[in-house]
């Protein structure tokens, strides 16, 4: 599972990388910061600001990286997102990104990213960084696994939701993980205790500071004194000098004696008002980290009880989900109802085949010159019913499937179709009986010629012929419509001519594209063989041909082309992947529609019943069953553009 999500994300980012970068061509290696640019590019893209209507741009700053805002400069040029320009800033002071829709920090800052989120909390900033070991303050983390050129990205929800911001379920799609939640509780909370042992070492650290600057204030109160008396000697020597002038040069030498004994007292006190000092600035400095510490942690239980509110509000929404697939799941039994109708319908197909299957028999036993004739006509006859008693085994299979409401659709165009040769075979077969019944009389009469059983003859063999031709036709429908149903049900690999296979599809649906006239042209290589799943691939063209006459040729919907066409166009890529081009010149999408065409239980027709689930369908049997990829272009009055590409060997792993 991991290994196909992560190849499904490479093949996202490879498809928007060629639309950043066209000069690179497949065969290039890309750089791992294209890839940073392309991941930018779909943050943008799939995650919501708050008043991002009111926008007239999307601003992009880049931290103290001269090259990489280069590198952004030159592939956003020109460049749109959501109909919105993208600026590049470069910036040397975070205080400038706060008014940024995206901040981008490399990742020689990632050490400063607790002061760098600080800074920018609150401005409704999305934090992007590289390769960051500080989930905490990460909203989203690119990630370089073992320094390969594979880079992933991490999402902190809680951060984002901060920050007033929404992201889209396809973010993840593209290689994204989402942080534990419950991991990042017990990583804040081991923060918190190792906060609080801090906080109390720091505590005990300035107890012995504070005895400290106790013991030096003690040890400078015994120094004044000390100061203090020896000034006072030295008062009492002076007036003993002067009391004693003939000793005045032996006093001299004591005073400075003294002196020197009090200038070294004097450094010794100067240096304790230093350490001093220094301890009352150590002091204010614990102080104010204490004081930090506390904000963080205040900080941190506030965003507790934002994720706690955000899971409540998650549970609401599951809730909502489950209520919507009961509703789908009602919609799916009334679908068997319209089943078990076409169903009644083949059955009396059935009786009318075996009623004309006796009719040739009566006839080719009363009448042996036409028994010839009509011993090809028997084996054919003996053939569809065993090709309908295939088809009544395959239906009662198709109605324990998850494909009912396709395969319906299928039936009830393959009856159609066979209703018309199957007429001409029953009117072949009475003419012939009419005549042979006109010949035996005048056989009986004896007044037949040589003439009349000449045109009889002839009558007999075009009679035969047209009826043969017709029987093969429904030989033909059948054996297309046998090998569709079995592989939509038994989803084996095979090798097939894919030209010919997508036409023997179209031709099964071809009695509901007449019936609101659309047209079909096939192009491209007519001799392109793969291997695949055959009967997925019906399904995916299936579900786009029901798609474009529901919504696309909807007489409901203003449609000024005079004529509905639906084009498939084939052509191999390279030597490993081909591409079918699917388009059609209906009503076409909207941008919001067109954003929104792969989501499950997204329909424009739910009154008239949709189900929304088409192309999730289509978008899941590409991408997971397929290995291949599917990309959908669509403007109003344009018609839309699909395109799909497949690998020519499908991995055995899929």
């Amino acid at each position: 599972m991991i290994k196909a999500h992560y190849k499904f994300s490479m093949v996202m980012l490879l498809v928007l990388l060629c639309l950043l970068f066209p000069k690179i061509t497949f065969t290039q290696q890309l750089s791992k910061e294209q890839i940073k640019v392309a991941y930018l590019y779909n943050f943008l893209k799939h995650i919501t600001w708050p008043e991002e209507a009111s926008k007239k741009q999307f601003i992009i700053a880049v931290y103290q990286d001269s090259e990489f805002n280069a590198l952004l400069t030159r592939s956003f040029n020109n460049k749109k997102v959501k109909n919105k320009n993208i600026k590049i800033l470069s910036i040397s002071d975070i205080a400038q990104g706060r008014a940024a829709d995206l901040l981008y920090i490399p990742n020689r800052f990632n050490k400063q990213l607790t002061q760098i989120a600080t800074q920018v909390r609150g401005s409704q900033t999305l934090l992007v960084t590289d390769n960051s070991a500080d989930k905490h303050n990460a909203m989203v983390n690119l990630i370089n696994a073992d320094n390969s050129k594979a880079i992933a990205f991490e999402i902190n929800k809680s951060n984002i939701v901060y920050e007033q911001l929404k992201t889209s379920a396809q973010l993840l799609l593209l290689g994204g993980t989402e942080l534990d939640i419950a991991y990042l509780y017990r990583e804040t909370e081991q923060a918190m205790q190792a906060t609080r042992q801090r906080e109390l070492t720091l505590n005990a650290e300035l107890v012995i500071q504070q005895a400290k600057i106790k013991a030096s204030n003690q040890k400078l109160s015994q120094l004044n004194a000390d100061l203090q008396r020896s000034t006072k000697e030295v008062k009492q020597q002076q007036l003993a000098m002067q009391k004693l002038t003939q000793n005045e040069k032996r006093q001299q030498l004591v005073l400075q004696a003294q002196q020197l004994a009090l200038q070294k007292k004097e450094q010794d006190l100067a240096l304790i008002l230093q350490q001093l000092s220094a301890a009352n600035k150590n002091y204010g400095e614990q102080t104010q980290a204490i004081t930090e510490k506390k904000q963080q942690v205040a900080a941190k239980e506030q965003e507790n009880q934002q994720m706690a509110a955000l899971i409540k509000q998650n549970r609401l929404i599951l809730h909502k989900q489950q209520q919507s697939i009961t509703r789908q799941q009602q919609a799916l039994d009334v679908q068997d109802d319209e089943l078990a109708v076409q169903q009644q319908t083949i059955v009396e197909q059935k009786a009318t085949i075996t009623i004309t299957t006796i009719l040739v028999v009566i006839i080719a036993f009363a009448f042996v010159l036409v028994a010839g004739l009509f011993l090809k006509n028997k084996k054919t006859t003996r053939k569809l019913s065993i090709t309908l008693a295939h088809l009544e085994e395959t239906q009662n299979q198709l109605i324990q499937s998850e494909k009912m409401a396709s395969l319906g659709k299928l039936i009830a165009g393959v009856a159609h179709e066979i209703n018309t040769p199957l007429g001409i075979a029953v009117t072949s077969t009475s003419l012939i009986q009419e005549n042979t019944e006109d010949i035996a009389q005048k056989l009986k009469d004896k007044t037949l010629s040589q003439k009349q059983l000449q045109s009889f003859i002839n009558i007999i063999s075009e009679s035969s012929q047209i009826s043969n031709n017709g029987l093969e036709r429904v030989i033909e429908l059948m054996h297309n419509f046998k090998e569709v149903a079995a592989d939509q049900i038994i989803e084996e690999t095979r090798e097939i001519n894919l030209a010919d296979y997508i036409n023997e599809v179209m031709t099964t649906l071809a009695n509901e594209m007449r019936r609101r006239q659309v047209h079909y042209q096939y192009s491209g290589e007519a001799d392109l063989c793969i291997n695949t799943i055959p009967g997925a691939l019906a399904q995916v063209v299936t579900n786009l041909v029901n798609n474009s006459i529901r919504h696309g040729f909807d007489p409901d919907n203003n449609h000024d082309n005079l004529t509905n066409n639906i084009a498939i166009h084939l052509e191999q890529n390279s030597h490993d992947e081909i591409s079918l081009i699917y388009k059609d010149n209906g009503i076409g999408m909207d941008e919001n529609t067109l954003m929104q065409v792969f989501d499950p239980f997204f329909t424009t027709k739910r009154n008239k019943g949709g189900t929304g689930l088409g192309m999730n369908i289509v978008f899941n049997i590409i991408e997971q069953k397929l290995s291949g990829r599917i990309e959908m272009q669509s403007a109003l009055g344009e018609g839309v553009i699909c395109t799909i590409t497949l690998p020519l060997l499908i991995s055995t792993a899929n």
